[in-house]
């Protein structure tokens, strides 16, 4: 009782820090008002111009100046034309802003608008998810879906939620995050019924399964929606909203909620950007005595929701080819800046012994120790040890480095995505100590001095 008395007064004081002025309100609205009335002047009138997004549904947090606008098609319209058209129609209206051209399931176009930056985004209009053209047509029915069941108070929960994910760092869809969306946020403010029913349920949640709209209630969901957090989409049965968060945003909430809930503090919604001296970190590196490599390789062109997913799987198959190889990966850190990438590989130590021992099959297996026996005919040591067969090979590559270098020659063998594959072909193993350079510095800082506590 006194812990949730202490929740409740730790909110009272964060809630109006985090809550948009009447005055930014009414900024906001009169920016997207202007947006809007600029596309209306340019589209035809069947095209609705829209307003989507936190700012539709009143779940901004104070500060946030992004837009969401969508220009909202018939469906008389082919989907290439629609697309077309819409980028069209944006251009001619932003002409005279700074826009870069970004891209989801198709291109939409971002603008610098003064102090505001909007997403102007070609989309479908429809009543039901049945009509869907595009991915993105979902969201006017996400919007409605929030706008007639979220009550004022709710929405300031929405607030706290959001910032409570900001400040852990799993605020946000992108797959460079790998966190909680939006809409995410809002659909479970709106189940549990606030901010603190939610931190009370997730501090023991275990392969949470929510089925808002009980699409399959008494049924089992398909393996197709399986993810560590399974949020089933209350307008969409085929989608699940937390389909990009990863166990460790998962799990890193769940702690996290369960941390606040027994000690409530102003320092889960505001924490101060950790600053990391070279000096610090490079003792830290010196003092752990393990044996560090820096591997640089060109960034590919591609969207950074290509780029994130596949430069994780490429860290994976050189960490699990290092690790085939007998190689001890401590651990493992990745980072880009969409020009260049580092993957910061940590080993138990640099060399490996000049001999490797192979297990080979109990001695009852007269066909499969037949097999094995010819396999290392040539072995430096062929013997029994108990009931199974053991050689001892000679082995080939001892040195991190050397390892890493070869298996890189020919990236295809171990899975590296084909976008990476002529890139880490030209990689570099830089000197550990490049890691203190001020444009990686912080990326080293939070692998070498994270800590949840």
């Amino acid at each position: 009782m006194e812990s949730a008395l202490r929740a409740a007064k730790v909110i009272s004081k964060v809630l109006p820090l985090i809550l948009p002025s009447v005055k930014e309100r009414h900024e906001d609205a009169v920016a997207a008002e202007i947006l809007m009335g600029r596309l209306r002047a340019i589209a035809p009138a069947e095209i609705e111009v829209a307003l989507m997004g936190s700012a539709a549904k009143g779940t901004s947090l104070g500060g946030n100046r992004e837009l969401d606008i969508f220009l909202l098609f018939p469906k008389k319209y082919e989907h290439d034309r629609m697309c077309s058209l819409g980028m069209e129609y944006a251009r001619e209206a932003f002409k005279k802003e700074r826009t870069e051209v970004k891209y989801a399931q198709h291109p939409y176009l971002h603008v610098f608008a003064g102090r505001y930056s909007a997403d102007i985004v070609p989309a479908y209009k429809i009543s039901r998810i049945e009509e869907k053209g595009s991915a993105v047509d979902r969201s006017q029915l996400h919007a409605h879906f929030i706008k007639s069941r979220m009550s004022a108070d709710l929405r300031n929960d929405v607030l706290l939620l959001k910032k409570f994910l900001k400040t852990l760092g799993v605020y946000g869809a992108e797959l460079r995050i790998e966190g909680f969306s939006g809409y995410l946020c809002e659909l479970l403010v709106l189940h549990y019924g606030g901010f603190l029913p939610l931190l009370g349920a997730a501090s023991s949640w275990h392969n949470p399964k929510l089925d808002i709209a009980e699409y399959y209630k008494g049924k089992e969901i398909p393996a197709f929606l399986q993810a560590p957090l399974i949020v089933i989409d209350p307008v969409d049965s085929n989608r699940n909203v937390a389909a990009v968060v990863s166990q460790t945003s998962l799990s890193r909430f769940v702690f996290e909620a369960r941390r606040f809930l027994k000690s409530p503090s102003k320092s889960f919604f505001f924490k101060e950007k950790q600053s990391h001296s070279r000096g610090k970190i490079a003792n830290i590196m010196k003092a752990r005595k393990t044996h560090i490599i820096a591997l640089r390789f060109a960034a590919p062109k591609v969207v950074d929701d290509i780029l994130w997913p596949q430069l994780k799987k490429t860290s994976q198959c050189i960490v699990k080819s290092l690790q085939a190889l007998d190689f001890e990966v401590f651990g493992y850190y990745h980072w880009s800046d969409g020009k260049e990438c580092i993957l910061l590989l940590e080993l138990s130590r640099s060399q490996l012994p000049a001999i490797r021992r192979v297990s080979g099959p109990a001695v009852r297996f007269s066909q499969d120790c037949e097999k094995f026996l010819k396999a290392h005919k040539n072995a430096l040591n062929l013997h029994i040890e108990h009931e199974r067969l053991v050689a001892v090979e000679k082995r080939n590559l001892q040195g991190a480095e050397g390892a890493l270098k070869e298996m890189l020659r020919t990236p295809v063998k171990i899975g590296i995505p084909e976008n990476f594959i002529p890139l880490v072909k030209k990689s570099r193993i830089l000197p550990p100590n490049s890691l203190l350079a001020k444009k990686y510095l912080e990326f080293a800082g939070d692998y070498f001095t994270r800590r949840v506590a």
